[in-house]
């Protein structure tokens, strides 16, 4: 849309300043100049990107295909580019090449060319928002195997929290020069919870899809207890103290909620690793997850009453939790704003 609309501008002074001096075949000329030119600067970066999904396809055939292709993007990038001599490269391979070649490090290699095809896809849709539910299928089936493969990744996991237009694989592509900027898709793989919390179910909440929703939490405490990994924010945990990132306004206000604390945590947040332990996951992360659940259960679903008594079962079996008391106060304020609580408009229920 920005192209075109500068496009367009660009005509518009063009018509206004100088067109009273030109004949009408330097008008064409110059019109037709104009249009080729626009063409080139933004045809090139269609064909650009129409190339590296292509290219990214091809190099996921196989562990050899992506093996290949990533020795030959550290061979022009990081030898060539800066004028390295043949012998050097021959050397640092030969150094490197079982390392490299190792099934741990392809396979972690593969999972970031996948995630930066996804990335190029939602990018390409044109509307980010579009982008993302043609995704969605596909990013949850890419968990549902990152999860599976994951303790195979041990020691290459950097990779993973890599930003996808950060790696060889984008830069190669000069990826950065021609897709367009999203607002809301997550950088990298990794952690899960900051994909779930930033993307997965933002979505569903946005679309008010309840079953989906309920289907995507489930997803990912199974996700999340396969890796035993979370986004840093707040505690050492790394567990949620403010409304989750994804509540539309309309809701939170619904509810009694103050998003807007919510929202300056999520500017806090990091993107640091922290691995738990399973009896931690137990005891500290399960509740939290369980906790979101049947929170968007009751601003989504069918029957608040019977989330709110869940809600306050979480809050009776784990009253050590350090979240205890947040949860109460949140509680509180969920069940004194509902949908049948009394609106700030005397008339907004009215016939």
């Amino acid at each position: 849309m920005l192209p075109a609309i500068a496009f367009s501008a660009t005509m518009l002074v063009y018509s206004s300043s100088s067109a009273q001096s030109l004949t009408p075949a330097e008008k064409t000329q110059v019109n037709q100049m104009i249009e080729e030119l626009h063409q080139k600067l933004h045809g090139s970066s269609a064909t650009n990107n129409s190339r590296a999904v292509s290219t990214l396809q091809a190099i996921l055939k196989s562990p050899k295909a992506t093996s290949q292709y990533y020795m030959a993007c550290i061979k022009e990038l990081q030898f060539d580019a800066v004028g390295k001599r043949e012998s050097e490269w021959r050397e640092w391979r030969e150094r490197n090449e079982d390392r490299l070649k190792s099934t741990e490090h392809v396979a972690a290699l593969q999972y970031q060319a996948k995630f930066l095809l996804l990335t190029l896809a939602v990018a390409l849709e044109g509307d980010e928002a579009a982008g993302v539910k043609k995704v969605m299928p596909l990013l949850i089936d890419y968990y549902d195997d990152l999860t599976r493969d994951f303790d195979k990744l041990e020691g290459h996991r950097r990779i993973l929290i890599t930003p996808a237009l950060e790696s060889v694989f984008a830069d190669r592509l000069k990826l950065t020069l021609t897709m367009p900027p999203l607002e809301k898709w997550i950088d990298a793989p990794l952690p899960i919870s900051a994909v779930y919390d930033g993307v997965i179910l933002p979505h569903f909440r946005k679309e008010k899809n309840h079953p989906a929703l309920q289907a995507a939490w489930d997803k990912r405490i199974v996700h999340e207890s396969k890796t035993l990994e979370v986004a840093g924010r707040g505690g050492a945990l790394g567990l949620p103290v403010d409304l989750p990132a994804g509540i539309p306004e309309d809701i939170a206000r619904r509810f009694g909620l103050d998003g807007r604390d919510s929202k300056r945590e999520q500017q806090r947040e990091d993107t640091r690793q922290k691995k738990i332990s399973g009896e931690d996951f137990r005891k500290d992360r399960l509740p939290v997850l369980h906790w979101g659940k049947n929170r968007d259960a009751l601003l989504y679903g069918p029957n608040a009453a019977s989330s709110l008594q869940t809600l306050g079962r979480i809050i009776r079996e784990n009253l050590a939790h350090s979240e205890a008391p947040n949860w109460l106060k949140e509680l509180k304020s969920l069940a004194a704003g509902g949908p049948n609580a009394e609106s700030d408009n005397p008339t907004a229920n009215k016939p």
